[in-house]
């Protein structure tokens, strides 16, 4: 009876703490920023997703940083989230950016105070290709903008030109932390 006790106590600390990793209570982890190389990160909310850790782990991502790099051509070809993201089982990976890439982006500025571009209220207003790829390249780091070539009407210029929007020449608050 005594061997019985401490074999389910062995037992029961070797899988207590994976279950309990499984269900979330301990050592979980919900959000993950993974880093891209193009558009920056992407925020992946594993509750959200609901499924269980074997639908996903280690089958298609591996549990380590930086190890599950794919391109969005490969997704829409079935790998990584387009596994699932394919259309049928959930939406597809080849349409609406804006519900994995849309996230604020900052932008350090010494001189001017940093900003901080909310996508979200951007596109509340407007649709992804009334700036992408004319106005703003979906690239990271491929956008150098200036004060001078935003008030040229490029960039934001292009809108925050005093008439469809507030200028940029004016109400420097409105984007720069000051």
């Amino acid at each position: 009876m005594q061997r019985h006790r401490l074999l389910m106590l062995i037992v029961m600390m070797v899988a207590l703490p994976s279950a309990l990793y499984a269900v979330g209570m301990e050592g979980f982890v919900d959000e993950v920023f993974l880093q891209t190389e193009t558009v920056g990160k992407v925020r992946f909310s594993h509750s959200f997703h609901g499924t269980g850790c074997g639908e996903c782990h280690p089958k298609i991502f591996k549990k380590m940083n930086n190890s599950n790099h794919v391109d969005m051509k490969a997704m829409e070809k079935g790998k990584s989230c387009g596994a699932c993201h394919n259309g049928k089982k959930a939406f597809t990976v080849a349409e609406n950016c804006t519900k994995c890439h849309a996230g604020d982006i900052f932008y350090r500025d010494k001189e001017n105070g940093n900003v901080t571009f909310s996508h979200s209220a951007h596109t509340d207003m407007f649709g992804c290709d009334e700036c992408h790829p004319d106005l703003f390249k979906a690239e990271r780091g491929a956008n150098k903008q200036t004060m001078e070539a935003m008030e040229e009407g490029q960039y934001c210029g292009a809108c925050h030109d005093g008439s469809s929007a507030f200028s940029v020449a004016e109400d420097c608050e409105s984007c720069h932390d000051m």
